[in-house]
């Protein structure tokens, strides 16, 4: 090995390097091609601490039709065609409306398909941000999800808000701090200074040391990888004290190993879910692995995962009936997946150490397009659910739908910043100091104030 290549060097030019995409299982391509995961000698304790599930309704959600404005005149003259009504079931928001930016008050409704939304806000478990958005909303997918995951809109993005939140205030965690329930990692976790420890992975059952080759035999790379990297060390941990790139190649592994091993104990103490409502959906899947590691006590703090699907630009609703079409069924299973959730971690006795935040990289337009669609917008609602949540409450103001007082060609516009949002979850719930908001955010919104949406 040539000891003067630099980390980059390393990966372009080492036989690891040029045939990782040929030989190497997903997670470890990761492993090498991001060697941003800080390898820890030990996981951390864990299980007993907050935990933060960030829940992604990726392709732009309707805000519109989700907490339906029912009693505005500008959403119903706007949206003959797919409107929602008291004739299709709204589930009414009866005991308080939400403050207006128009002035005033809107009464607001959950879409007929999100009871269990509104069964945990009658129970005080939910709460709801409106108007939600950043300066110069960016309408095109790739650029506003940049926005979103790095919480630093309108600049070029360089790492994530969670990476970020990691480097910064997560010296000593465990390899599996931070996991996203994909096949693909997310920029959310992305770290500048190569300490972020999270993993990726869709299936807990293939995140392991299992090579699956195209003649469909299997080998154990685990002893491989230890003897190629030098971590076979009978007295000392494996890591080079002489040269900088050997040692950092070699605390990758660490990380590697220590992850595998700690999602595989996490799965295995987990066992049988105490639920046993679960739908058989890809986002109830992908909530069942995080249930189950909850319950197996994984020093996991934050998850991630990830809905796709809520681009309508055609067929959102069907003609004639808004309660079926695209958008009814994602909200559907949105709802009966965090349902399954929800009764699991009370099943668990974990509910009250549980935060769940719902957001989309932008909203819809105030306007229906000619395809029975919404097109992309600008401000929107979130949703935030938990035992400790400061619930039954409204946050931030309903936008005005008024034709003048909106944005980028008919979209709503935004009066809560989203990076409010997320140092309210950091500071509030996972108790980030005020002073390393500069760090963690160093674009800071006008008004940064915590929303104060946990109890005390």
């Amino acid at each position: 090995m040539n000891l003067k290549l630099n980390r980059r060097d390393f990966v372009a030019k080492s036989v690891w390097g040029a045939t990782a995409s040929l030989s190497l299982p997903g997670f470890l391509q990761q492993t090498l091609f991001n060697l941003d995961a800080r390898a820890q000698s030990l996981p951390s304790p864990g299980g007993e601490g907050p935990i933060f599930l960030l829940m992604e309704m990726a392709g732009g959600n309707d805000t519109l039709n989700t907490l339906v404005p029912h009693s505005n005149s500008t959403y119903n003259e706007e949206r003959p065609d797919i409107r929602l009504t008291e004739a299709n079931g709204i589930l009414k928001i009866t005991d308080k409306d939400s403050p207006s930016a128009a002035g005033g008050i809107e009464p607001l409704a959950f879409h007929p398909n999100l009871s269990s939304f509104n069964n945990l806000w009658k129970d005080g478990d939910l709460g709801i941000i409106n108007g939600v958005g950043y300066p110069n909303a960016n309408l095109s997918h790739f650029t506003s999800f940049d926005y979103w995951h790095s919480a630093e809109p309108n600049s070029i993005v360089k790492d994530g808000w969670i990476g970020r939140y990691l480097d910064n205030q997560c010296d000593g965690c465990g390899a599996t701090t931070g996991i996203f329930i994909n096949r693909r990692p997310t920029f959310a976790f992305k770290s500048s200074k190569g300490v972020s420890p999270t993993v990726t992975f869709s299936n807990p059952q293939y995140f392991n040391w299992s090579d699956r080759a195209s003649l469909g035999r299997e080998k154990s790379l685990e002893r491989f990888y230890r003897n190629l990297i030098g971590l076979d060390h009978q007295v000392d941990d494996g890591i080079s004290q002489e040269d900088d790139t050997l040692a950092y190649v070699q605390r990758a592994a660490h990380s590697a190993m220590i992850s595998t091993e700690s999602v595989q104990t996490a799965m295995a103490e987990g066992g049988e879910l105490l639920y046993g409502g679960w739908p058989s959906d890809g986002l109830a899947n992908s909530l069942k692995v995080i249930a189950q590691l909850i319950k197996g006590r994984s020093e996991t703090s934050i998850y991630y995962a990830r809905q796709g699907g809520y681009d309508t630009h055609n067929n959102q609703v069907a003609a004639g009936d808004p309660l079926t079409g695209r958008h009814a069924t994602l909200l559907n299973t949105l709802d009966n997946s965090l349902d399954a959730f929800v009764q699991e971690m009370k099943a668990q006795g974990n509910w009250d150490r549980v935060v769940i935040l719902t957001f989309s990289e932008f909203g819809r337009k105030v306007i229906q397009n000619g395809s029975l669609g919404t097109d992309h917008g600008a401000a929107e609602s979130l949703f935030v659910m938990g035992g400790k949540v400061a619930g039954n409450q409204f946050y931030g103001l309903y936008p005005d739908l008024a034709e003048d007082k909106r944005v980028k060609r008919h979209s709503m516009d935004f009066n809560v910043d989203f990076r409010t949002v997320y140092r309210s979850i950091l500071e509030e719930w996972m108790g980030v100091p005020a002073s390393a908001m500069p760090e963690i955010f160093p674009a800071q919104p006008v008004n940064f104030d915590p929303l104060n949406i946990i109890t005390a």
